[in-house]
């Protein structure tokens, strides 16, 4: 008689457990062993639990053990219940170590297959088993991963109408979920409130504004924002952003060489001067030119897509010291400086923090980091098995995250 010694783990994240009763199959090149169940009487598989040991005996050894095969059946008057495994580790009588990454959800009553835990390209199978094994799960990858569009020039994405309909495999856990609903929650109840989160009334002044999220400030929040080095970090922190040096001649398509600027601690001085000493960038946001702002409360929107002048001071800080709102120089696109009054440098400045949230949420955020990363994702998904190298890379990174 061959003995091996099943050791089974469940993954420690809420609601992983399950009471029902799990069933398991050994197959390897020489045979296989009888549908086993995993009894025990310290009860179900519970999460967080270092693991459970079982033997499941044969009549002689199976050889290389190529994959395993797990169902889970309720108990009479119980319900089906979610499982979470993340590993079984077999050993086998000549005392080899076979291991079986799962790190999915089991669900249902049907028979999973899992394959033993090395990683390995399609030539690299020489079993029958191992390639039924691999083109059984293909086929339910295809089935279970469908690509759609959003609208036309948009990049591929998941076919699903909501999230409770993607498979439970990427579907945010149920912390992670309860973590989601609970900063909404709290942050919609503090606006609610104070009374802004149904409000359809002007500011009287920009200190209202400030009361907004008093109990969330940072920083850069607390009330030196329209300080030229506080509002460079609200630009430069958190996000990537392309400066451009400039010279003379380009500097002239945004504001004429003859016209001065000042700023604190700097004498006056043309533009041409400290352009040619390398201390003057520019900040573009032509990708949002000519898109069209929302309509919010059936009040038309405003979405500039400003040409802003940065300054290197001798100590390296960047300040803005001209701002245009629109990429043309027009009659009504005036230049704003900072010897303008202090609300309309104010103002401007506003403008280029709403286009640079804009820049940010719709390019770098939505569509480098969400949708592009989404196509690769699915497509790995779509097209490449659990034991495929690449899979195992994604599959560690994910859950590294996660």
């Amino acid at each position: 008689m061959a003995k091996y010694k099943v050791t089974v783990y469940t993954h420690n994240i809420a609601t992983a457990t399950t009471m029902n009763n799990v069933f398991i199959k050994l197959v390897g090149e020489n045979g296989e062993s009888k549908r086993t169940w995993l009894t025990s009487l310290k009860g179900g598989f519970y999460q967080g639990t270092a693991s459970r040991e079982f033997d499941v005996v044969c009549p002689s050894s199976l050889g290389t053990l190529v994959l395993i095969e797990l169902d889970k059946q309720p108990l009479p008057l119980f319900p089906q219940d979610a499982w979470f495994p993340s590993k079984v580790v077999v050993t086998t009588p000549e005392g080899d170590t076979c291991q079986f990454p799962i790190y999915r959800w089991i669900m249902d009553k049907e028979v999973h297959l899992f394959r033993e835990g090395t990683a390995k390209r399609l030539c690299d199978e020489t079993n029958h088993l191992a390639r039924y094994s691999r083109e059984k799960e293909m086929k339910t990858r295809t089935e279970l991963y469908c690509w759609d569009t959003y609208k036309e020039g948009f990049p591929g994405s998941m076919k699903a109408d909501n999230p409770l309909d993607l498979p439970s495999e990427i579907q945010f856990s149920f912390t992670k979920a309860t973590q989601f609903l609970f900063t909404a929650a709290t942050g919609i109840t503090e606006l609610k409130l104070k009374g802004y989160s149904d409000s359809k009334k002007s500011w009287k002044n920009i200190d209202e504004i400030s009361k907004v999220f008093c109990c969330n400030r940072t920083v850069i929040s607390a009330g030196r924002y329209s300080a030229g080095i506080i509002y460079m970090m609200t630009l430069l922190y958190g996000q990537k952003i392309l400066f451009v040096f400039i010279n003379g001649s380009q500097a002239s398509d945004i504001m004429s060489p003859e016209k001065y600027i000042y700023w604190k601690g700097a004498s006056s001085s043309s533009l041409c001067t400290f352009t040619t000493l390398g201390n003057i960038f520019l900040l573009d946001y032509k990708n949002l030119d000519g898109l069209k702002a929302n309509v919010i409360n059936r009040k038309k929107q405003y979405m500039a897509a400003p040409l802003v002048l940065l300054y290197r001071t001798p100590d390296d800080k960047l300040v803005p010291i001209a701002i245009q709102l629109k990429q043309k120089p027009a009659k009504d696109n005036p230049i704003f400086l900072p010897t303008d009054s202090e609300y309309d440098w104010l103002l401007a400045k506003i403008f280029v923090r709403s286009a640079d949230f804009q820049e940010h949420q719709l390019n770098v955020h939505l569509l480098r980091t969400h949708l592009l990363a989404e196509v690769f994702a699915v497509a790995l998904l779509r097209n490449m098995p659990m034991v495929h190298p690449l899979y195992k890379v994604h599959n560690t990174v994910q859950h590294s995250i996660t």
